[in-house]
């Protein structure tokens, strides 16, 4: 699958970018943050993960290291999917409603603007002196 993204042994420094300092605690607790918050960015979820200290790269590689070594982080961290820049735990049963939120989200921020448009068209703005 294109959508997730493993670490490249070819290209120098992947594996370097690696040298992370995980607790067994750490890895459940990544999964589920990532699993409650599904469709977010990276920068988002730097904002939102208050556990461990990671930048947009090494946040990255921590992706691409949980999905490359799937065996080692069975049942307990990833893999994680990554579709249109947005970040997801990819879980079979979970795929499908995780795309219903991103099309709702779309079908959200369209109806808002639609919504907004109506209003400034319906009710301009008056100036009274």
């Amino acid at each position: 699958m294109d959508n997730i993204p493993t670490l490249n042994h070819d290209v120098l420094g992947e594996i370097q970018n690696c040298n992370f300092d995980f607790t067994e605690a750490f890895y459940p607790q990544f999964h589920e943050c990532i699993r409650q918050n599904p469709g977010k960015t990276i920068q988002e979820l730097i904002k939102i993960i208050k556990f461990y200290d990671f930048t947009e790269e090494t946040l990255f590689s921590a992706f691409k290291l949980f999905n490359t070594y799937k065996n080692t982080y069975y049942n307990k961290c990833g893999p994680f999917l990554r579709r249109d820049g947005l970040w997801f735990v990819a879980e079979k049963n979970r795929m499908f409603q995780e795309q219903e939120i991103i099309s709702l989200k779309k079908e959200i921020i369209a109806l808002k603007q639609k919504l907004e448009q109506t209003k400034s068209e319906t009710n301009p703005q008056t100036n009274i002196l």
